[in-house]
Formats: C-alpha cells, sequence, structure tokens
C-alpha cells in the first residue's frame, strides 16, 4: 500500500470518528482527505471500497488499543464484561461507538458496504473476546458480545448501567 493510499485512510477514518457516516458524498470525504474525488477513486476503485478500508482501519487500531488496555491475560466472561464495560464508558471510545452504532443501523438496512463491514467487525471482535476468555468460556464469546452491545447502546442513549 502506499504512503498516500495509507494517508487518505487515516484522513477518512479520523473523520468518519469525527462525524460519523451519514451525509458523505466523494466530494465531502474527497475534502477531508485532503484530495480530490478523482485521486480517491484512483487509490480505491470505489466508494464503498474507501468506506471499507477505512472502517477497517479504525478496528485495528482498536484491536491495538484493546490488547493494550486488557492484556493477554484471560479473564472469566464476568471480569471481560466488566472490563470492557469500563472502556467503552470513557469518553475517547464514544466516537467509536457511536460510529459502530450506525455501522449497525445501515447494516440492518441491509445497505453496502456496511452489513459485509458489520459483519466482519463482528466476527473479528468476538473473535478478539475468545482469545481473552479461559478455554472453558470461549463458546460464550458471541453472547458477551452482544451483552456489550446492549450495554453500549444503554450509555450511547444516556442510561445508567
Amino acid at each position: 500500500m502506499t504512503d498516500k493510499k495509507q494517508a487518505i485512510r487515516a484522513s477518512i477514518a479520523a473523520h468518519l470518528l469525527a462525524t460519523g457516516i451519514s451525509g458523505h458524498g466523494i466530494r465531502a470525504l474527497a475534502k477531508a482527505a485532503d484530495t480530490s474525488d478523482r485521486m480517491l477513486i484512483y487509490y480505491f476503485s470505489s466508494k464503498d471500497e474507501l468506506l471499507r478500508e477505512s472502517l477497517m482501519m479504525i478496528v485495528d487500531g482498536l484491536s491495538i488499543q484493546l490488547d493494550q488496555e486488557v492484556g493477554d491475560t484471560r479473564q472469566s466472561c464476568t471480569d471481560l464484561l466488566e472490563t470492557l464495560t469500563l472502556l467503552c464508558q470513557r469518553p475517547d471510545w464514544r466516537p467509536m461507538t457511536s460510529l459502530w452504532f450506525e455501522i449497525v443501523g445501515l447494516a440492518a438496512r441491509g445497505q453496502e458496504p456496511f452489513q459485509s463491514v458489520a459483519c466482519e467487525i463482528a466476527d473479528a471482535f468476538i473473535e478478539w473476546i475468545a482469545q481473552h476468555l479461559p478455554e472453558s468460556e470461549k463458546s460464550r464469546a458471541a453472547d458477551l458480545f452482544a451483552h456489550l452491545e446492549g450495554r453500549m447502546l444503554l450509555m450511547l442513549i444516556g442510561r445508567r448501567l
């Protein structure tokens, strides 16, 4: 991947975290990346590819951050849920949480690339969770993910846990 393409992805990722997805045409994304819409199409075959790659860059960064915050130790479902809930409550996580639920909403309507990206993100996060659970609890990773999402949604709408 070229440095320019990487820089565009990073600019778009930061823009999406700051503003969300809705209402961004290719020209608005080009402006956010400080380039032209033609250059975006040169580096990415479509707006969908640009969004997918930028969103996956965010996920990669989140995974690295989670590894740094949680470490390699395995925790019980209960403990890992509490650890992740505390992380998600931090103000620096709110943009990612808001963006995630925007992606989920678009995915629920069958819109691409959000439907496939949401599945990819969910699968990656469930796998991450499974890697941080004891062997005896790995099968509960998807349930823990769903429980965490419910908590995140309540936090986003202002409900206390």
